[in-house]
């Protein structure tokens, strides 16, 4: 299999893009920005701020067949509100803390979001454990809360189950569960310990994690994604890496992970599976190689294809037909020029062709 991006355009947003979610017509995204919610054409006209939350806004995905938007931040809310209108209708405190990752349902039903604050909770300083549960489930129309679930913070990454009844997440220490959203109740859980480092210079604390989950399409393996351990937390620079999970088995199994030899060194914070199953992206921030966004086999878990944006990407999605792949994320933000801001949220926008 061999895959071809071709470059389609870069958008430019005023801040950096924490999230963003795509219209199954294809005509508009909408993103969560440092500085509020926007409608961005992708193919004529301006971004629009359609709202904003009282601190970053962190997630966003459209719901109800897109007549809805809900939107997280860093304010611990979750905001309803119906396309077209700037003030929400419904108004959710979902959590104390920072909203860190949102999740949409694959029927747009459901939305999923976790938190958690890293606090010391002994010598180690290991995490306490949060005074509130950390990930919840909530009605993607009406905004009630449906689930919640108790997991050790900080709740870094959240992803639904292919038919939409099972629910994971992943945290700072390598921790991943899965909640079956029909009982209530947790079906797996258990602990990776190559996605999290102790820092021994400069920080003395834990670092790190599991910052991105996506299912596989036949929803029988799990995969994370985050950076490999290192002496130097504050550097960032240790390898770029997922691991493939089956799940369902007790315990549940590594089955596959980065090619150490395809690897550079970077903080990996998006995966996104193709709607054919067959490969899957996965992407971030480049501290050191040859590229930030790589694409994965399914099978063979071999990279098949890469790029080198030159930005941090936050998130990535893939149009409903697999045609196109939208990046979001921000380059390094400028200092003033003649009194103003430059633009620094970014939305890449590829055209896919895969051919045997």
């Amino acid at each position: 299999m061999k895959i071809e991006l071709k470059d389609a355009g870069r958008l430019k947003l005023p801040t950096g893009v924490m999230d963003l979610d795509v219209e199954a017509a294809g005509q508009a995204a909408y993103a969560a920005s440092l500085d509020g919610i926007y409608r961005v054409p992708l193919e004529k006209g301006e971004a629009t701020r359609v709202g904003t939350h009282a601190q970053w806004a962190s997630g966003i995905a459209l719901v109800d067949e897109d007549r809805r938007l809900v939107s997280a931040g860093y304010d611990g809310k979750l905001q309803f509100r119906d396309l077209g209108k700037e003030e929400p209708d419904q108004i959710t405190d979902a959590h104390s803390f920072w909203s860190w990752k949102l999740a949409v349902s694959p029927d747009r039903r459901r939305v999923a979001s976790v938190s958690g604050q890293y606090l010391a909770g002994g010598l180690k300083y290991e995490p306490r454990p949060a005074e509130e549960p950390t990930v919840k489930v909530f009605d993607a129309v009406d905004g009630t809360q449906t689930h919640a679930f108790d997991f050790l913070p900080s709740v870094q990454a959240v992803a639904f189950h292919p038919g939409g009844d099972y629910l994971a997440a992943a945290n700072l220490m390598g921790d991943i569960g899965v909640w079956d959203l029909q009982s209530g109740e947790s079906v797996a859980h258990w602990r990776t310990p190559d996605f999290t480092s102790w820092g021994i210079i400069k920080s003395h604390c834990y670092i790190g994690g599991i910052h991105a989950l996506v299912f596989a399409a036949d929803g029988e393996s799990l995969y994370a994604a985050g950076m490999g351990p290192m002496r130097d937390p504050m550097a960032g620079n240790s390898r770029q890496l997922w691991q493939r999970f089956a799940w369902r088995e007790d315990p549940p199994q590594k089955l596959s992970e980065t090619n150490k030899d395809q690897a550079g060194e970077g903080l990996m914070e998006a995966l996104a599976m193709h709607p054919a199953g067959e490969w899957f992206v996965m992407a971030g921030r480049l501290r050191g190689g040859d590229w930030n966004v790589g694409l994965f086999s399914v099978e063979s878990g071999e990279r098949i294809g890469f790029l080198k944006t030159g930005i941090r990407v936050t998130s990535a999605r893939f149009s409903p037909d697999g045609g196109r792949l939208y990046l979001g994320g921000m380059s390094n933000q400028p200092g003033p020029k003649d009194g103003r801001w430059p633009e620094f949220g970014i939305i890449d926008r590829y055209e896919i062709t895969v051919t045997a």
